[in-house]
This record gives C-alpha cells, structure tokens and sequence, in this order.
C-alpha cells in the first residue's frame, strides 16, 4: 500500500468544500505500465504481461461529465517489435544437444554476449510498441462492483498464507491495482494457480475480449463480481 499521490495539495471546490489534488504516484507501476496508462492512476486497474505475447489490460476512469469509463489498453505490434530487436541486437543460441561438447569459453563468450544483447532489445521494444486504446461508458454499478471486488481480493490475498503448490508460475505477470482512499494498493503476480486469482483474472480477460469482440455485456460480469 503506498500514498495515493506523490506530492498533495488541500483546495477548496466552488462550495467550500475541501478536497485533495496532487500527482499521481505511479512508483509501482513498470515501463510498459506506464506506456500503457501513462503517468495517472485508475480507480481501478487490470494488467497482464505474457512471456509470448503484447501486454494488455483494463482501468477504470472519470470523464470530464463524471461518467465512468472502462479503457482497454493492449500492446498491438508485440511480435513484429520483438522481431525487430532481435534483428538490430542478435542473440546466439547454442542447442543443448551441443553445448556440453563446446570449449567453455566459447559458452561464456556466448552467455555474456546474450547478457549484453537483452537489455538493449529490450529498449528497442519500448521505442517500437504501439498502444491500441479503446473505451466504452460503463454504469456506476459495474465501477462499484469492480473496486469493491478488487479491494476485498487484494486485501484478503496478502492476508493468506499460501502453500508453495499454490505458486506455480503460469508464463505471465498479473497485476491489480485500485485507490482506496488516499491510498494505492497494488496487488503484482507470477501465478494465477490460486482459485480466487484465476477466477478474477478470467474474469478481467472476458471483459476485455468481449469489449474487443463488440459483445460487452455488463449483466454477464456483475454477478461473477457479487459472488
């Protein structure tokens, strides 16, 4: 749990009304969070990163008429720029039928080159990403249930005790984030074996393939949100 905001001022609205305005505190999100959803925070958050395939998620926000939005957010040319890369920073791969018959410094020679190689594919990523953005209006009741979901999950998550079988890392990083308060609370994992991970999870990826789809029903996640 960090601070909603990294620097805070106290403002009066037009009835006198005191409210809190600031910056948003963005330290816990990655690169290719930011690129995603920029440097401002949704009151709720959704994102996944595979091993093998563009990053992708979900917020919720506030337009300019108070009107909740849900924004989907997905890495579109993940693949092209990965091949991209790859051919400016070359790696060497050694085939393990081989590797044991090599001189040992020719596999050092070779590990330390890939060891060089990966950050800087890594930075021609980020450079050649594109972000495929949409948005549709959702009711107050679905802002509501989401938030609410994501708060009790996040909170009774980091109040468990979790058996080791139940950390098996499944190929993608999960992360779930909401404001509470004056609060962020953000809730990063490797694994989604844990029932109520998976199940909120897949929950998260129907709502974004249907949005995607043209089949956004919000009477088919409300009752997954209530259980």
């Amino acid at each position: 749990m960090e601070n909603k905001y990294i620097v805070s001022t106290i403002k009066k609205d037009s009835t006198g009304k005191e409210k809190i305005e600031g910056r948003d505190n963005v330290r816990s999100k990655g690169v290719v969070e930011k690129l995603l959803f920029g440097n401002t925070n949704g009151n709720v958050e959704f994102y996944v990163c595979p091993s093998f395939e563009g990053a992708y998620g979900f917020r919720t926000v506030r337009d300019s008429s108070d009107t909740f939005l849900l924004e989907i957010k997905r890495i579109a040319n993940w693949k092209e720029a990965a091949e991209e890369a790859e051919k400016k920073y070359p790696t060497v791969g050694i085939p393990l039928t081989l590797i044991s018959s090599l001189p040992q410094n020719i596999v050092n020679l070779t590990t330390d080159h890939n060891n060089a190689m990966w950050p800087l594919q890594e930075e021609e990523r980020l450079k050649l990403y594109k972000v495929k953005s949409s948005s549709i209006p959702i009711s107050n009741r679905l802002a509501e249930k989401l938030h609410a979901k994501f708060v009790s999950f996040i909170d009774d998550f980091k109040a468990k005790e979790l058996e080791p079988d139940l950390l098996m890392g499944d190929g993608e990083t999960t992360v779930f984030r909401c404001i509470v308060d004056q609060e962020i609370w953000t809730l990063s994992i490797p694994f989604k074996t844990e029932e109520k991970a998976r199940e909120l999870s897949d929950l998260c990826k129907r709502i974004i393939e249907d949005a995607e789809a043209g089949r956004f029903d919000e009477s088919k996640y409300i009752g997954s949100l209530e259980n």
